[in-house]
């Protein structure tokens, strides 16, 4: 063998080794993902000193989870999407129409070229938008300030079209927990089903209360869901002046039958509230 074939064998083979080897970014061949943050705007934020912070650093956790995903996909090739979704509260003059279309950024709408430049200004500009969105949801230091957000409705009216069946759907909903309201006429109540949490809360009294709930079955009235999502219901948390220590998983325990009542074929995740910091690492493992 002569010299100069020799090399071409050597070179080749060095190039094999190097086509072999990951040296380069992993692209994901996932569908693209949507993630949906659901906000009850209502008097949990000022329940807790530092709600704001902790429902902060919750969002941001997935916004840092949407772009590890955008840059799996090279950037240019995302077609993911993320969204703030505000639930209505009746009588608030928060404009969160204007609020919801500047919290969402849709990749796909974006050529190639656009999408960094997109994805760097919205997560620049996204604290500040919060900062300001709470400001303007802060109602008062009082609970009565409040109405209650009627997030059964939203579930049953909206929620299918926030979620898209081509995507891989995620959905972060930040609430403590409760439906109710300061009328206790509001929603619908059949029998041991409501749309509300009050009513079915007074059914598990005791500390046997699951037992007795496995017999009078108390339910939210669930709704349809149409589209495959993961569901996080984070900050759940007992009013203030609440007596009751196992408040908190009794509404979890609601929380948890009615997604599944209402079609999810995935176990939601729930997360008590607590710190911030705590929070966001919990969100980022789960998603």
């Amino acid at each position: 063998m002569n010299m100069n074939n020799y090399l071409l064998i050597v070179v080749f083979s060095l190039c094999l080794l190097a086509c072999s080897e990951d040296t380069g970014p992993i692209i994901s061949t996932n569908p693209p993902t949507n993630y949906v943050v659901l906000l009850d705007l209502s008097d949990r934020i000022i329940q807790t000193k530092d709600q704001v912070d902790i429902d902060t650093n919750a969002i941001l956790s997935v916004i840092d989870k949407f772009e590890e995903d955008v840059r799996a996909s090279l950037v240019i090739k995302s077609m993911d999407k993320f969204a703030i979704r505000i639930i209505p509260q009746e009588n608030s003059p928060l404009d969160g129409g204007r609020f919801e279309d500047e919290l969402c950024l849709d990749l796909s709408k974006y050529s190639p070229a656009e999408k960094l430049k997109k994805l760097k200004q919205f997560k620049g500009e996204l604290p500040g938008k919060l900062k300001l969105l709470y400001q303007k949801a802060k109602l008062g230091n009082k609970s009565n300030s409040y109405n209650g957000v009627d997030i059964w409705k939203y579930f049953n009216e909206q929620i299918n079209s926030d979620l898209d069946r081509t995507y891989e759907n995620k959905v972060l909903i930040l609430t403590d927990g409760y439906f109710d309201f300061e009328d206790e006429n509001h929603g619908l109540r059949n029998n041991s089903s409501a749309t509300t949490t009050g009513p079915l809360l007074k059914m598990m009294k005791d500390v046997n209360w699951r037992s007795d709930a496995e017999k009078e079955q108390p339910a939210l009235i669930p709704v349809k869901l149409n589209v495959s999502a993961k569901w996080i219901v984070c900050g759940i948390q007992p009013k203030s002046g609440c007596k009751d220590i196992l408040e908190a998983e009794k509404l979890s325990f609601l929380w948890e039958n009615w997604l599944k009542n209402s079609g999810t074929n995935n176990s939601p995740s729930l997360i008590m509230n607590t710190s911030g910091e705590k929070v966001s690492a919990l969100i980022s493992k789960l998603l």
